[in-house]
């Protein structure tokens, strides 16, 4: 019993890790509102930037939250409100004092919550809410962690429900994590089978998203389908970067190393590293 805790809580922080940064570098799509007038595209292309350098620009992330905060303070246009949540959850990624990530991963929750309540359907509330659930679980330990599992895979579900699309297919993409790192019945309710779903989904959806398909190599290679495995490995390893996502393409780098050492190695030549 006690390895399969060790077994739940590795493949949580897995999960939890890669959830999310897996939609950093996705191209983003905004939840639409008839009545929305904040989210202009001047808006949208200021809030995008901020997320797209929020690795490498800190300044330029924490200015970007506040003018946005103020923005939307007496707001009630739910999709504008889920993109602060989106921008919250970047701050509280680079927080590196660990009571202090965790309030600002709590200030992401309300801040969806606060879009939910206005639009229970909003994609991008949705989805951000997860994301900081996600990290807050890996933070809070184990039994915390328990609890929110199965809240965060209703509402991935209901994100695929509503827009399988958005973030690259991120709700797919997430569940697919979700199901392959988490253990199985009885513990948990881990699934390669569906796992595979997803992240079959997710490809077919959008065939050159480097993350869907290192988490797709990673499953085909359990289940037994190397050959497939490395086709998507190497492609992950040839994939140009840009200096703002190399941060986060490192570990999906690692990931498909490791499928390359365990099939045989190889001569390829890695994109930007």
């Amino acid at each position: 019993m006690r390895l399969n805790i060790r077994q739940l809580r590795k493949g949580l922080m897995l999960f939890t890790y890669q959830l999310i940064t897996v939609t950093y570098l996705a191209i983003p799509v905004f939840a639409s509102s008839a009545s929305a007038t904040l989210l202009t595209p001047e808006n949208k292309q200021r809030i995008e930037l901020a997320v797209w350098k929020y690795a490498v620009d800190a300044p330029l992330l924490l200015e970007t939250i506040n003018w946005f905060r103020d923005v939307t303070q007496n707001s009630r246009e739910s999709a504008a409100i889920a993109q602060l949540s989106r921008l919250q959850f970047m701050q509280a990624q680079l927080e590196t004092d660990k009571d202090r990530r965790l309030q600002l991963f709590e200030n992401c929750v309300a801040t969806a919550d606060r879009a939910l309540a206005l639009n229970a359907d909003n994609v991008a509330g949705l989805f951000w809410k997860v994301a900081a659930m996600g990290k807050m679980a890996e933070e809070s330990g184990i039994l915390n962690a328990l609890k929110m599992l199965r809240p965060m895979e209703k509402m991935l579900l209901q994100v695929v429900a509503l827009d399988e699309k958005y973030e690259n297919a991120g709700g797919h993409r997430a569940l697919g994590r979700m199901y392959h790192q988490l253990p199985g019945f009885p513990l948990s309710f881990g699934s390669n089978q569906k796992a595979l779903k997803h992240l079959m989904r997710a490809h077919e959806l959008f065939p050159r998203d480097v993350i869907t398909r290192v988490f797709y190599a990673e499953v085909l290679y359990d289940v037994g389908k190397i050959e497939e495995a490395r086709k998507h490995a190497d492609f992950v390893l040839t994939a140009p970067i840009a200096d703002e996502d190399a941060l986060e393409y490192a570990e999906y780098v690692n990931i498909a190393l490791n499928i390359v050492r365990k099939t045989g190695g190889s001569g390829i030549k890695l994109g930007n590293f």
